[in-house]
């Protein structure tokens, strides 16, 4: 199977896949609606989606009715844009009119929680010189300020920058759990400490953190129950001035490691993968790393699919590369799976399942022990067609100059 085959392959799985569920699940669509529901009731959304999914995808009589399930399910963990999709699939056949009215005040509220939880706007087009000049303050060595969100605590020497710090923290937690894991779980409280300079920031933070990075993460389960959760980030540049990529690149990258490393916990997640999801967290986009990824996988510099998926250090020599074909990748595969196949395929990653066959499990392929030539050709074939559309698109800009 080649790569133009690709796309007509993930369509075919998901429709097999959600028949072969319906029948295993339930001799009925009434059946498996009492199934699904019971399943809501006993808090076990997923369950309850992944029911109904089944029966409103068998194309049988009396199916539609489980969309609102899938649509409630999906409500109820956060993944507010499946949710809206699976409203609207009920909308299509409702003839009520005080069904409509329901369903379609869902979709606005599932479309408003989306827009909320999409890409958090950049603090770089937020920030005025002043602003930068007062969060490049660092008041008193001695004098802690403390912020409290939801999910974090923060702890900075610039009581402004705390603030900022707690709500640029919320806005990426719910991008990183809704857009990008699809209703992914965090019910957890994380300290922030933002340390003035990079040498601060090295002796406070944990030593298995990297000396040439501004942020890390800590997650650690002592022998007494205990879980410390904890981000350290670096609040001034070399040139001590306010250092905008902490808030829009290290945060939000840093802070999906930690809601991934909470979600696999001994489990093995492939490095790539967890580099490729948060760079995707981060609030800047990367055409920097498209244009890279393009040019090695046209070149000589690639790194075979295989080889990326099963690195558990980033080389030295070979970094720049490692990290824009993991951004490429995950964000191919992000765009073409659907919220329930994302979700399937960390779960069969986190179950131990090589890549290959997480995937395939996730779209209910039969095995194929080339799958993974398959999916390099076809991941292979777009990104260097993205890197195509970014050069002529720059060479325009330039024209137009």
């Amino acid at each position: 199977m080649r790569p133009g085959k690709l796309t007509a392959c993930l369509c075919l799985a998901a429709i097999a896949g959600a028949s072969a569920l319906a029948t295993m699940d339930a001799r009925t669509p009434a059946e498996g609606i009492q199934r699904a529901l019971a399943a809501l009731k006993h808090d076990e959304p997923r369950e309850a989606a992944r029911i109904a999914e089944a029966v409103a995808g068998s194309g049988r009589a009396g199916c539609e009715r489980a969309w609102l399930i899938v649509g409630a399910a999906h409500q109820r963990i956060g993944a507010y844009q499946p949710a809206a999709e699976a409203y609207r699939r009920f909308l299509t056949v409702c003839t009520s009119p005080t069904e409509r009215r329901y369903v379609s005040g869902q979709i606005d509220r599932c479309t408003a929680r989306a827009a909320r939880a999409a890409r958090p706007r950049p603090a770089a087009r937020q920030l005025s010189a002043q602003q930068r000049l007062r969060l490049a303050d660092v008041g008193g060595r001695h004098s802690r300020k403390i912020e409290s969100t939801d999910h974090f605590v923060i702890h900075a020497h610039n009581a402004e920058l705390a603030k900022l710090t707690g709500r640029q923290a919320e806005a990426a937690l719910e991008h990183i759990c809704g857009a990008l894991l699809h209703g992914q779980d965090f019910a957890h409280t994380v300290e922030i400490h933002v340390w003035p300079t990079v040498a601060e920031y090295r002796r406070h933070a944990s030593r298995t953190a990297p000396e040439w990075a501004g942020g890390a993460f800590t997650l650690k389960r002592s022998d007494d129950g205990a879980v410390t959760r904890r981000i350290d980030l670096t609040q001034l540049n070399d040139e001590r001035r306010f250092d905008v990529n902490m808030l829009d690149r290290v945060l939000p990258h840093e802070i999906c490691h930690l809601v991934l490393a909470e979600y696999f916990g001994d489990a093995h997640c492939p490095l790539s993968v967890n580099e490729g999801l948060a760079m995707m967290a981060e609030a800047t986009h990367h055409h920097d790393r498209i244009r890279l990824a393009a040019a090695a996988l046209a070149g000589d510099r690639r790194i075979p699919l295989r080889r990326l998926l099963a690195a558990d250090r980033v080389q030295a020599d070979h970094a720049a590369v490692f990290y824009a074909e993991s951004y490429s990748l995950v964000s191919f595969l992000h765009a073409r799976l659907t919220a329930r196949q994302f979700r399937d395929l960390l779960a069969n990653l986190k179950d131990g399942c090589p890549f290959g066959d997480a995937l395939q499990r996730a779209l209910y392929l039969p095995h194929d022990g080339d799958y993974l030539v398959t999916l390099a050709d076809a991941w292979q074939a777009d990104a260097i067609r993205q890197g195509q559309f970014l050069k002529a698109l720059d060479t325009d800009l330039s024209a137009a100059r």
